[in-house]
């Protein structure tokens, strides 16, 4: 497959799909956890908390994996994405408006959370100002595709300028 047709298949799944599992370690010791995002070509912004299992992770060690993929009952089936990357705290909510956009258009139902918290109550306007957007740096791209053979993945490596 060549390089380019890899790309865009891998960024229309990563288009069409809405969370990421990610895994972290801290002192040996492994952590999942799967968030909602959205992309920036192979670039991926999630919100989170830093004082969360996997933020604090992230500050400690930034080197993460991760799989997006949907829930197959067939194993010949299985399509999905595996990535390695480093995550970057991306700043706050009100830091990042044009982020917050995208992602409450991607997921409308989180318009008030993320736009305007206090029609939510205060303790949400609370836990709000805690919340940072996270940026997920992708180095290598796999995308596991069974239909076209068991254990069938192509690999994108990532460049960075």
């Amino acid at each position: 497959m060549s390089k380019e047709t890899l790309e865009k298949i891998i960024l229309e799944y990563l288009e069409s799909h809405n969370t990421v599992s990610l895994a972290t370690e801290k002192d040996g010791k492994p952590h999942a956890a799967t968030v909602f995002y959205v992309n920036d070509g192979f670039d991926l912004f999630f919100l989170s908390s830093p004082t969360s299992r996997h933020g604090e992770n992230f500050t400690l060690n930034p080197k993460v994996s991760g799989t997006i993929n949907e829930d197959y009952s067939n194993w010949l089936t299985i399509k999905g994405i595996q990535l390695e990357g480093e995550v970057k705290e991306a700043g706050s909510i009100m830091k990042n408006s044009k982020l917050a956009k995208d992602y409450v258009k991607k997921y409308p139902s989180v318009a008030d959370f993320l736009l305007s918290p206090q029609k939510l109550g205060q303790a949400i306007v609370k836990k709000i100002a805690g919340v940072r957007f996270y940026r997920l740096e992708s180095s290598r791209i796999y995308f596991i595709d069974n239909e076209q053979g068991f254990g069938h993945r192509e690999e994108l490596l990532i460049e960075r300028g």
